[in-house]
Order: structure tokens, then sequence, then C-alpha cells
């Protein structure tokens, strides 16, 4: 902890982070301990509290700003990309091993779900490919052999997300081989979890119109709670992490029923 820390008021702390946030789009951890002369935890504190304000979001490393104008959302989709990349990477490219040539496949928001998309083989004839997501959407388009459904909806700008009554009506008239989903954060009591309702609803469609339902995870979002559940673990046939997470935490995992793939990542 710096010598000095506590020179400046949580609030004072705040208002400089949430100016952060707005110009910038996110901040990282690191550099608020310097900027701030403040310790981790301390960070880590105020930016909890500028979550619970609605101000932000807690990401691996820092968070992102949830105010940013609309012209922004690119920056926004950057930075949580620069997160744990390596997991998000190696995560998409063994999802990618689970799907055959010929197969529906939907596909739910987030960087991963886009890294999923990029390891895609070269050399398929068809694959079908569901997303409300237009950044998924955007990756899938440079493959000839894909038939790309979007789902229409609402736009929600930071996250280039389709959401509400018409997405979820699209998915509904899907059967899909596999669904592979993103979440905010995921727990043995809460499951997989995320904060915004519509587009809980869905992932929550995702998860009943797939045979087959894939979490795709790193290990930082282990244990972080979200206000909405999405599905409970059990409803997962698979989750796909980091070896990051523990041997005892992935054991607890596999107890609730999912079959439980751990991807290499470096330990820097």
């Amino acid at each position: 902890m710096p010598a000095n820390e506590g020179t400046l008021l949580a609030v004072e702390r705040q208002r400089i982070i949430e100016d952060l946030l707005y110009h910038q789009g996110a901040v990282r951890t690191v550099e608020l301990r310097e900027i701030l002369n403040v310790s981790v935890a301390t960070i880590r504190a105020d930016l909890r509290e500028l979550e619970s304000a609605g101000i932000c979001e807690v990401i691996w490393g820092g968070a992102v700003s949830k105010r940013l104008p609309t012209q922004l959302g690119e920056t926004f989709l950057l930075e949580r990309s620069k997160l744990n990349a390596e997991a998000k990477r190696a995560i998409g490219a063994r999802a990618v091993q689970l799907i055959d040539v010929g197969q529906t496949i939907m596909i739910d928001a987030g960087t991963t779900a886009v890294e999923f998309v990029e390891h895609l083989p070269r050399d398929w004839d068809y694959l079908r490919l569901v997303t409300p997501s237009l950044s998924v959407a955007a990756a899938a388009a440079q493959f000839g052999y894909i038939e790309l459904i979007m789902t229409g909806g609402v736009l929600h700008h930071l996250t280039r997300t389709l959401s509400g009554a018409q997405a979820v009506r699209a998915l509904e008239g899907v059967n899909a081989d596999w669904a592979f989903l993103a979440c905010g954060g995921f727990s043995l009591a809460r499951g997989a979890a995320n904060s915004d309702t519509q587009e809980v609803e869905v992932k929550r469609t995702m998860v009943k119109q797939a045979a087959k339902v894939v979490l795709l995870a790193d290990s930082s979002k282990f244990g972080k709670i979200r206000p909405l559940t999405v599905a409970p673990l059990h409803a997962f046939d698979i989750v796909i992490t980091d070896n990051h997470l523990s041997d005892e935490d992935c054991a607890a995992i596999a107890a609730l029923g999912p079959e439980v793939i751990r991807v290499e990542i470096s330990d820097e």
C-alpha cells in the first residue's frame, strides 16, 4: 500500500475515475493505482462502488464505462478484447473443435464469441450461424460458406447486440445443434449471469433452443456475481475456461453436470 494512501477522499477518487471513464471509455487498475497513489484493493473497491451506481462495469484488469456515447462503442469493444486476450483466443479456438460441417449453431455476443468465429475452418462447405451480435456477424461475413442469420431486435449500442422481443422470437424458431454463450460472471450457486434484462432473455432462449449448450468463460469471471441468472451451471453441457481456474473449482463445476475443458495459457 502506498505510504500516503488516503490523501484523497473516496468520493474524490471516484470522481477522477468517472471522468477518465467518460473520456477514455475504459480504465485499467494498474494505471489508476499510479494516478491515485493508492492500493489495488482500494481501486477495486472504488470501481465496485461506481459499478453499483451504474457508471461502469468491472471487468478483468479494470472497468469499462456504461455511459459511453454511441460513437465510442467501438472503443468499448476494443478495450474488452484486450483484456485476457490470450485466454479468449484459446477458448474460441477450442470451442470450434466441437462443431461439424453442416450444423446450425447459435453464437452469443462478446469478444470470446468473435474469437470463436475467427478460428472457424476456411475450407468448409456449409454452416448455419445464428447470432444477435453485430460484431459476430461482421466476423462471420468473411466466410462465404456460412449462412448467416441475424435475429433482428433493438440494438444495444455499447455492446452492438440486438435484443428484445423480436430477437427472442427469431431464436425461438431455430432448432440449433449448438449454442455458445458468454456471460458477465459465473458461479456454483448462481450459474451463468449477466446484467442487462433484455440480453439475458436472449441468452435464455438460446439455452432452450439448442441440443447442446456451451459456456465460454475465462477464469476471471468465476465467482463474479451479476444481478440476473441466465441459467444454472447444470443447464450447460460444456464449460470452456482456462487453466487459471483451479482443480478444485473445476471439480465443483463438473459435479453439477457440465464437462469442464481448460485451455492452456501462460502465467504472465
